[in-house]
């Protein structure tokens, strides 16, 4: 037997690998420069170990944290040899969500306690929070008709967004969970930020008020900042675990049905967001394979593709309206088929092992309001909810089965199952589906969001800590020792005669004058082009042929359709393109003059933020400009029509005043286009324009933000040499003032024995 101890800690991003109690390495699952995620290797692990070891019995203990065990446990029971290994450690893993709350306490604790005031700052507060506190999103995307809004409501427990017309949103509503609120209340903003109406009370009256609002043509002028764009709803979001996180729900406008292009940028943007929130895809299970969802989808494969496990895990593909189907009518309408097709449907989009959760949004909607005694209408109550009964006598209804969850949320699921018996709406409401979703969404929080806010948040002032350490340290050598005050007095007057100097500094200033990120921009903006205009390519070899005008506009409305979808698929891009330049170049520069200012002083740090990039509005394709430009007048059939006409001959009497009836052609003049001239002279050239436009729109968002970049490191620059000459001067006085340095040591023995609390402390929250 080849017993194997493998420890991982994605807090600190540390493997740790005995076998048979000599440590062990295995480059070809975790690579030799960056520690990889669990879970993306964790299928590999069990492949490397029979590759290497060759034995027909494994023992492994895991040490780590809860999701990184199931991860392991999952991949074990997919495993073609499974029965060859055993996985013990579970009683000993830890949640992060409980290292999340020990983080807290100790955040406390330093706030009422540290001896240094810069600990206990407002900056430090805030970043803090802000790290361990940020809000989650779950975005829900769709094209038309799918049930979106029913499936967020079935969610709230209750009736709060329209679920019709959804052709004419006008808004984006994010809601904030709120645990304990009873009911819902909402603050309006405009295209411009500005809050422009609030409701104490929500309700899907006020939302249809909000939307009609948004959709009136008097926004279209001069004050089109002034329209409603996003709706920030705050209330209970009863089905889902937080896990000491606040949801926010988005609810936005399909890219293809939204009435503003900054709202398809907003769906776009979502997918390439680096903090990777979850985006439940909602496909109505009676329409699959819908032109209107091929851009969005081939975006969505872009992104399952770019970031591992993880990447693939955010993306829950939610196949409303699942009830519909009766096995009794044939194979086609058995569920386990219609997951099929619709596997083979996203296949088609290059998405590859697609997370599938069946659901009836409007059964789950409407049970949860009677459990929530929320006013149903006729309809709901008299034809909907006593069907509830079927849910559990038909076991094809019982979509929970068929749901894309991990073992661990099987048994919890099967748990609330058994608890949920005799009561047959709680039973009924898990065989819809939607408790299946929320599991779902609570165990990714639980695998992704919270060990990074675990790191975020020791990371807000770990560095600090160290750092005030460090001087803590080389204070406490000084005590009773002459040589080293001497040393020390020496050191503080090279210190300032170099920061006199200043070469260091003025060298670094040199290099941030000549950042520039427009050549690698450009690069990757033509890479990611020749990707988007593929679609672009396919659509205008359609555009051929003399047709009719309304064939014509429609055709190209479809091609608008799809050039839209690229320019915010390309918005969204070089936005995350250029925050990612930003962000690198800042922490080239801000690590080499950390190193330089930590060999002069110990406590140096400031922290840096950049906006995402919006670009400006590019080229669109005018459908009516260009029909109206390229009509022609053709004389031609049109139909027919039926005519009595007669039937009589003179030579023949006794057919004499009869009648017969025809079909007689009609003909008249029709307004026809030739594709192929408009493709020439409009469309193409529109296509350059639009290439040309987003060249230009991101050089000019990457040179504003270059400079923005520069500004702001030059002026905090400023701010560190300032700090440094005060440190310096600082020391400068208490190294030479015998009664001020003995206090100084006295209060740095309290200093020290503090520090070291806190950090052991901290220490073991990343420990694991």
């Amino acid at each position: 037997m080849t017993k194997v101890n493998l420890s991982y800690n994605p807090f600190l991003s540390e493997v740790a690998l005995e076998v048979n109690g000599a440590k062990a390495n295995m480059p070809q699952v975790w690579g030799e420069k960056k520690i990889d995620e669990l879970g993306n290797w964790a299928s590999d692990f069990y492949d490397e170990l029979e590759r290497k070891y060759n034995d027909s019995e494994y023992e492994i203990n895991f040490k780590g944290i809860m999701r990184d065990y199931e991860f392991l446990e999952d991949a074990l029971k997919a495993h073609k040899n499974s029965s060859s290994f055993s996985l013990t450690g579970k009683e000993n893993c830890v949640y992060a969500k409980d290292q999340l709350e020990k983080l807290k306490t100790i955040f406390a604790e330093i706030q009422a306690t540290s001896p240094y005031e810069q600990l206990k700052n407002d900056e430090i507060k805030n970043h803090f929070l802000m790290a361990t506190s940020n809000d989650f999103e779950i975005a829900v995307v769709a094209t038309m008709s799918s049930g979106k809004s029913t499936l967020i409501n079935a969610m709230l427990g209750r009736e709060l967004l329209p679920a019709r017309n959804e052709a004419t949103t006008a808004t984006i509503a994010k809601i904030y969970d709120e645990d304990g609120m009873t009911n819902f209340t909402a603050e309006v903003r405009s295209v411009g930020g500005e809050i422009i109406q609030t409701f104490d009370n929500f309700t899907p009256t006020h939302m249809d008020a909000v939307n009609s609002a948004g959709n009136s043509d008097k926004y279209d002028g001069d004050n089109a900042n002034d329209r409603p764009s996003t709706i920030e709803i705050h209330g209970d979001i009863v089905g889902i675990d937080s896990n000491n996180m606040r949801l926010v729900l988005l609810d936005t406008p399909g890219p293809n049905n939204s009435r503003t292009q900054e709202h398809k940028e907003h769906t776009h943007s979502l997918l390439h967001k680096e903090y990777k929130p979850m985006i439940l895809y909602v496909l109505n299970a009676t329409q699959i394979a819908t032109n209107d969802d091929n851009a969005l989808l081939k975006s969505v494969a872009e992104a399952m593709k770019a970031g591992g496990r993880q990447s693939n895990e955010r993306f829950m593909f939610i196949l409303n309206k699942a009830d519909a189907f009766d096995p009794g009518k044939g194979e086609g309408e058995k569920l386990e088929n219609v997951i099929k097709t619709v596997k083979e449907y996203l296949a088609k989009h290059d998405i590859f092992e697609p997370r599938i959760f069946p659901v009836s949004a409007l059964m789950a909607k409407v049970i949860r309001q009677y459990i929530n005694k929320d006013t149903l209408t006729e309809t709901e109550e008299d034809e909907i909810l006593p069907k509830h009964t079927s849910f559990i006598k038909r076991e094809y209804k019982h979509f929970e089965k068929y749901a894309s969850l991990s073992n661990y949320c099987k048994n919890l699921q099967d748990e609330m199952l058994e608890k949920a018996k005799g009561n047959p709406y709680e039973e009924a409401l898990i065989h819809t589906g939607i408790v299946s979703i929320e599991l779902a969404i609570t165990e990714y929080i639980s695998k992704y969001a919270l060990p990074k806010k675990v790191n975020e948040g020791v990371a807000s002032f770990k560095e600090k800590i160290d750092n005030l350490g460090v001087e803590a340290d080389e204070m406490e050598k000084l005590k009773g020792n002459q040589e080293a005050i001497e040393e020390r007095i020496k050191n503080i007057e090279m210190i300032k005669s170099a920061l006199a100097n200043s070469d260091k500094a003025k060298k670094i200033k040199s290099e941030i004058a000549n950042v520039s990120l427009q050549k690698s921009i450009m690069n990757s903006l033509d890479n990611i082009s020749e990707y988007l205009f593929d679609d672009l390519d396919d659509e205008l070899s359609k555009l051929t042929g003399n047709v009719l005008a309304e064939a014509a506009e429609a055709k190209i409305d479809r091609f608008n359709m799809i050039l839209n979808n690229a320019s915010s698929e390309l918005k969204a891009q070089i936005s995350s393109l250029l925050e990612t330049g930003i962000k690198e170049q800042a922490e080239k520069y801000v690590q080499e003059y950390q190193k330089y200012v930590e060999s002069l002083v110990g406590d140096v740090s400031f922290e840096m933020s950049f906006a995402s990039a919006v670009l400006g509005d590019l080229s669109e394709i005018s459908t009516s400009s260009i029909i109206s430009s390229y009509k022609t007048k053709k004389f031609e059939k049109v139909g027919s029509h039926s005519e009595e006409v007669s039937d009589s001959s003179w030579w023949n009497p006794f057919s004499w005043g009869r009648t017969k009836t025809i079909r007689v052609d009609d003909y008249d003049y029709v307004d026809r286009v030739d594709l192929e001239t408009i493709k020439n002279n409009e469309i193409l050239p529109n296509i350059e324009e639009f290439v040309s436009n987003n060249r230009t729109a991101a050089l000019k968002e990457a040179l504003r933000q270059e400079m923005e970049f520069k500004q702001f490191f030059l002026d905090e620059f400023d701010k560190l040499e300032s700090k440094i000459k005060e440190k310096v001067k600082e020391q400068d006085e208490i190294m030479k003032d015998k009664k001020k340095f003995e206090d100084e040591l006295a209060e740095n023995e309290k200093k020290l024995a503090w520090i070291s609390e806190i950090k052991n402390k901290l220490e073991n929250i990343l420990s694991i």
